[in-house]
């Protein structure tokens, strides 16, 4: 019963609370800056660029066709790895990606991404790699309040402020694996440092 009445008073002291935010709302004045969109994007895209660049620098050359193997793991393990990318694949496969995402945007509509995934050496892919961030920089350059959710691709669903957003976090998961592929390797992730 003492519970129903602590509750019920809890609800009844939220009640005039919208009333009290209304009253209190800051002016126009008071409100915070905006933003630039291009400036947010784009440290996002530096951030990725920084830490999967610096792990595929680290990354030796004989290592660059590592994939996981089932092999590699506790006997008996039931997990399977076959056809898992090797580093190679990742790091052109980020890449790709990258390009694909900002032909989405508008830039870069000559490049072929399908080929750079087929790339097997570390100092293609690492190059790849490197151009596809210059790309995607530059383009994050371009997002304004304005143009930030403008409905892009064939259906109108995409934005540039989510192909930029999707370019920083599919980065992110592909360089989760590749710390992984590093350290079976013995080597350490710079930004692990």
């Amino acid at each position: 019963m003492r519970i129903v009445r602590v509750g019920a008073l809890l609800f009844a002291l939220t009640l005039p609370m919208p009333a009290v935010a209304q009253a209190t709302a800051p002016s126009s004045a008071d409100a915070p800056a905006q933003v630039d969109p291009a400036r947010i994007y784009g440290n996002m895209i530096r951030t990725a660029e920084r830490d999967v660049v610096s792990l595929a620098e680290a990354m030796p050359d004989e290592k660059y066709s590592f994939a996981p193997a089932a092999g590699l793991f506790a006997v008996g393990q039931s997990t399977e790895f076959k056809g898992v990318r090797t580093f190679v694949q990742q790091v052109a496969h980020v890449a790709s990606s990258n390009y694909e995402y900002l032909q989405v945007m508008g830039f870069e509509k000559d490049k072929d991404y399908a080929a750079i995934e087929k790339l097997t050496t570390k100092a293609q892919a690492l190059q790849a790699l490197k151009d596809s961030f210059a790309a995607a920089e530059k383009a994050a350059a371009t997002i304004t309040h304005q143009n930030a959710f403008e409905g892009l691709g064939p259906q109108k669903t995409r934005t540039r402020a989510a192909l930029a957003a999707a370019i920083a976090w599919h980065t992110m998961d592909h360089y989760g694996q590749m710390v992984v592929y590093a350290r079976m390797n013995g080597v350490v992730p710079p930004q692990s440092r």
